[in-house]
């Protein structure tokens, strides 16, 4: 009889993998109660309540995503707010472009000299801003941030 456990009864990956990674049925029970001998009472609630405290920011986190906007203005004007969950694509002014796709957005085509503004790529959080053209798309979630400026 094979066992993947050391002389220590710790478990040993490389006899696992020398018997090519079969384990006999009537094995397994043991493996599982050598393993299960290495966690206290104690370990289980910590994972418990680590799981738990895991969904719970899991379900926080998406429920940041539900009401997203996008603010775009260009010359200190609003040109429009639009959801980051449609799928559209925006002509802001000639050689101007914005996309909104896969709730993130982009600067597609832009006029200004250097292009680093459609080289930022796609963002879901973090605003784009062109300094030339005076072009700034701003994601916005539902709760307003508060941002002290002087």
């Amino acid at each position: 009889m094979k066992t993947y456990f050391s002389m220590n009864g710790f478990y040993n990956p490389f006899l696992f993998v020398l018997n090519r990674g079969r384990i006999r049925k009537k094995n397994l029970n043991n493996y599982m109660k050598k393993i299960l001998k290495l966690f206290t009472v104690a370990d289980i609630v910590l994972i418990v309540i680590l799981l738990i405290i895991a969904g719970f920011f899991l379900c926080k986190m998406k429920s940041d995503l539900t009401g997203k906007k996008v603010e775009i203005h260009y010359h200190n004007k609003l040109v429009g707010t639009y959801s980051l969950h449609e799928d559209q694509i925006i002509k802001v002014d000639e050689g101007i472009v914005v996309e909104i796709a896969h709730q993130k957005v982009r600067i597609k085509e832009n006029t200004c000299p250097h292009q680093d503004c459609v080289k930022q790529g796609w963002s879901d959080s973090l605003p784009i801003i062109c300094v030339p053209n005076e072009l700034s798309v701003v994601i916005k979630g539902e709760k307003e941030d508060m941002l002290i400026t002087r």
